[in-house]
């Protein structure tokens, strides 16, 4: 005669949460000298989680984002983690902290660091036992079977979906092969003072999990980081196996990603001069010896530099922003293990314009001006220029303000924006957005403005996407909304001799 045992509830920051829930928790902190605890209000010194409990027992997992407190993109997909957990289909339970400093608020990159070193100490300073008590209420003391720490690299570069951890433990390596990552790499010692490093030493499979994309559309590196969370706790049985993406069947069986390839060391390329930064390959790429990497073009006339690749190697790690000064790390590049090397170097050309004039799979093609739907926004049907020379995407509001305040440890802006109908003897519609960040673009008349960034769904032709989009007065131009290249995305091309190529 069998037995299951019953699943067991949790204990988080002092609250104990049964099987079948999710709600959000708070940890609370050491208070700071010399400042009262407002009377009824939540705890300034504390760091705000979301725990979630399943029906079934199993392990209970631990997942923090943002340790730098400036990873947006990292916080970003615990917050769509956190949102897609259901106690009800769970075995074990999972707490997930999208922010890793007080409060749950981001850091100015300036002042990014804080003084935690992990494990801590119960009877020392204030950083001391702040560390001694996140360590014990999501690693140690909470009996954690495995943390996931979620972040982006340094120095604001784009970077590939990167797994670290001790790949000579098998239970790490079983997870990181089961990830989706495009590599791995072992921890340094160096990391011991970091969480994930406190919890290897004390013998809890810790892994890092790190991409990034650029400040103004991280919706990809968001997406790589919540699939790979999610995979991760498909592996320790927490969850089940997902589809691969909207419109495919639940039923379906998932393809199992290949293994990431080890990697012992990386090498970084740095910038020969300062100046612009102009065609860098983007992080995931395969480049031969000697291929070009980018150009850096000087800010007055002149000769631009060709950056080359040193190795062989997998591109990690390619830069985010369009200038850079001199001795800058741009690429971090990884040389891969010889079996893994000759199978990537017989696919790939020996330059990387060779290999954008190689064949590629056929690319939709559009005209300079289509029509668009913006599902999210209510708006069926509006005219659009498609604008490779801008970078960024614009729409047309006429009157904006902020209402609300998203829950959460983000805080981010609600605005209710004033679109276009979409079309003739259309009204125009008030709708509510959350802002994503904010961002400085100079208009056509040479103007600085700070715009407004929120996230919205695009529907060009048969094309469906994610993208960002400023919002901004554009009443004083003939197309409502301009899409730049970003949201363009790499399968498709602009015919500037044509309109409405894609239909309506």
């Amino acid at each position: 005669m069998s037995s299951t045992l019953p699943a067991r509830g949790i204990r988080v920051g002092g609250v104990t949460i049964p099987p079948g829930v999710a709600r959000a928790v708070t940890i609370p902190l050491a208070a700071r000298a010399g400042r009262r605890p407002r009377t009824g209000a939540e705890p300034e010194r504390a760091l705000p989680a979301w725990a979630a409990v399943g029906v079934k027992p199993g392990p209970r997992v631990s997942i923090v984002a943002a340790a730098r407190g400036t990873e947006s993109a990292a916080a970003a997909a615990a917050r769509a983690l956190a949102r897609a957990l259901d106690p009800g289909a769970m075995a074990g339970s999972v707490v997930v902290v999208p922010v890793l400093r007080p409060g749950g608020r981001f850091a100015p990159r300036r002042r990014a660091r804080l003084a935690w070193a992990f494990p801590g100490d119960a009877g020392g300073a204030g950083p001391a036992r702040d560390a001694f008590t996140i360590f014990s209420e999501l690693v140690v003391g909470a009996g954690a079977s495995a943390l996931i720490q979620l972040g982006a690299p340094r120095g604001g570069r784009r970077a590939a979906l990167t797994v670290t951890g001790d790949l000579e433990d098998p239970r790490v390596r079983r997870l990181a092969d089961g990830s989706g990552a495009v590599v791995a790499r072992p921890a340094r010692r160096a990391h011991a003072g970091t969480l994930a490093g406190a919890a290897r030493e004390a013998g809890v499979v810790a892994l890092e999990l790190s991409a990034a994309d650029t400040p103004v559309d991280e919706a990809r590196a968001t997406g790589a980081l919540e699939r790979a969370a999610l995979a991760v706790l498909a592996t320790l049985g927490v969850t089940a196996e997902q589809a691969e993406g909207p419109g495919e069947s639940v039923a379906a069986p998932r393809a199992r990603p290949a293994a990431p390839p080890a990697v012992p060391r990386v090498v970084r390329v740095r910038a020969p001069a300062g100046g612009l930064v102009e065609g860098a390959v983007g992080p995931g790429a395969f480049v031969r010896a000697g291929a070009t990497l980018a150009r850096v073009a000087p800010t007055l006339p002149g000769a631009a530099i060709a950056v080359k690749a040193p190795h062989d190697a997998l591109v990690l790690e390619a830069p985010g922003r369009p200038a850079t000064r001199k001795g800058t790390a741009l690429f971090v590049l990884a040389p891969l293990p010889p079996g893994t090397r000759r199978a990537r170097a017989a696919a790939a050309p020996r330059d990387v314009d060779a290999a954008r004039a190689a064949d590629e799979p056929a690319k939709l093609r559009a005209g300079w001006v289509e029509h668009v739907t913006l599902p999210d926004l209510a708006i069926p049907r509006l005219k659009a220029k498609l604008d490779t020379g801008a970078r960024t995407s614009a729409l047309h509001v006429m009157r904006m303000r902020t209402v609300d305040t998203a829950g959460g440890p983000l805080r981010r802006p609600i605005l209710e924006i004033t679109v276009p109908g979409g079309g003739r003897g259309r009204k125009p519609r008030r709708v509510r957005a959350a802002v994503r960040g904010y961002v400085v673009v100079r208009d056509t008349s040479g103007r600085m403005e700070r715009r407004p960034v929120i996230e919205t769904a695009l529907r060009l032709g048969p094309l469906k996407r994610r993208i960002a989009v400023t919002l901004t007065n554009r009443g004083d131009m003939l197309f409502p909304m301009l899409i730049g290249r970003t949201a363009l995305g790499a399968g498709l091309v602009v015919d500037p001799t044509r309109r409405y190529l894609l239909g309506t």
